[in-house]
């Protein structure tokens, strides 16, 4: 089909929403030899009479729009979608024999009903509030293949539920965002020192409100915890290593080792001092390997090493920072830990049971026996069972100290009290 086809309608709105320019080639220029990256002030103002013209359109223009792709065909239907207050979701897609997409339909994000399966299912935790009404607001799409042009087919313009006021609409996670100057500028005043709370502030005061932010307070947090994750060329990482370095320079026997990934982020790292070194060779037969500490502001798990010396106290042989839970994280961890420890290996190793920790115990230290920590055990008890003076008796049989007979002869009574004989 050939312009001369098209009603001056379609003409208009073709050349509006296909983009400027046209077509590309592979350096990135156009057809005149201008970047796809430069915009004057002429293309700028085409943008923003473009941007002001999507609230204006009627629904029968919109039905008569064609598209380069599917993906201009979304960009515009999102644009509508921010201008009147409610979010696009993709919906129906269907492809040809050679498994092309041929048709895409873009949804308001309240279409449909919650599956009625979900409302019979035992749940601990209560239902999430109903966002489904059944919405028909809808832009259908299909692929004209006469002139590989996308056009619309169907187009729904109501909603069955009230859309979302303009001044609201900065706080729905589908538009909240940082622009790459956003970011540039953010990253400038944070190296600069200036607080996280202050760079909000004057954001807001700069863009002339909340509303204009184009984003909250939450995402410019993540956005700098995630900019300072892990990196080794500076922020905590290069802090964490120099501390290491100067803590080895002031003691001859400290022993630190660290791994990191392809692109020179910290993975994992283990330290251990000399009064620790020491103490593992005198106290080292049983060994206490938890990772239930909790972890740190980079979701990192952090592990300890401990034991017990002659008067019950705890001690502690290392510490650890790493990256993942796995078996091939827990193994690296253990084999350092015999390498810090002039390779002896304990005759006892005390966990919290994890699955992938257990192996890494198998393979690292097979002559050692594998028990469970008694704070764990009594912990999924105390989750599991509600019987409080059951409760009682298991701890008593956790904590205190019994010979072998007292334990029997309690755990027996304990049993019987509760009618638990043979479970």
């Amino acid at each position: 089909m050939s312009d001369s086809d098209l009603s001056e309608n379609e003409k208009h709105f073709k050349n509006v929403y296909e983009g400027v320019p046209e077509k590309i080639d592979g350096d990135g220029h156009d057809d005149d030899g201008k970047s796809a990256e430069d915009v004057s002030d002429t293309d700028s103002d085409s943008a923003n009479e473009k941007y002001k013209a999507i609230p204006d359109l009627t629904a029968d223009q919109i039905r008569g729009l064609r598209f380069c792709s599917s993906l201009d065909a979304l960009k515009f239907y999102s644009s509508y979608a921010k201008s009147y207050g409610f979010v696009v979701r993709k919906d129906e897609v269907r492809r040809d024999e050679r498994k092309n997409v041929v048709m895409r339909q873009y949804v308001c994000n309240k279409a449909g009903l919650r599956e009625s399966k979900y409302f019979t299912m035992v749940r601990k935790r209560s239902h999430k509030p109903l966002t489904r009404t059944k919405c028909q607001a809808k832009l259908r799409i299909r692929l004209d293949y006469r002139t590989s042009e996308w056009k619309v087919v169907s187009f729904v313009e109501k909603h069955n539920h009230e859309v979302t006021p303009s001044k609201y609409m900065h706080v729905i996670p589908a538009y909240r965002t940082l622009s790459e100057s956003d970011k540039a500028q953010v990253d400038s005043l944070h190296s600069s020192g200036v607080r996280t709370c202050h760079i909000v502030g004057f954001m807001t005061a700069q863009k002339g409100g909340y509303s204009r932010l184009g984003f909250l307070k939450e995402d410019l947090y993540n956005y700098i915890n995630r900019q300072k994750h892990y990196k080794l060329r500076g922020g905590d990482a290069r802090a964490a290593i120099s501390y290491l370095r100067g803590k080895a320079d002031n003691d001859g026997m400290f022993y630190s080792k660290y791994t990191t990934t392809e692109d020179n982020k910290l993975k994992n790292v283990f330290w251990a001092d000399g009064c620790s070194r020491v103490d593992y060779q005198c106290f080292g037969d049983v060994l206490a390997f938890d990772a239930t500490y909790g972890k740190t502001k980079y979701n990192n798990p952090l592990v300890i090493f401990s034991g017990s010396n002659r008067h019950s106290q705890t001690i502690i042989f290392g510490w650890a920072l790493l990256v993942d839970e796995t078996m091939e994280t827990y193994k690296w961890l253990l084999e350092t830990f015999l390498e810090a420890m002039s390779n002896k290996h304990p005759k006892s190793v005390i966990t919290d049971g994890d699955g992938a920790m257990r192996k890494a115990i198998k393979q690292v230290f097979p002559g050692a026996s594998h028990r469970l920590c008694a704070w764990h055990l009594y912990k999924n008890a105390k989750d599991n069972v509600k019987n409080k003076l059951f409760l009682t008796g298991f701890s008593k049989a956790m904590y205190y100290d019994f010979t072998i007979d007292e334990f029997e002869e309690h755990w027996k009574n304990l049993v019987s009290e509760h009618d638990l004989v043979g479970n």
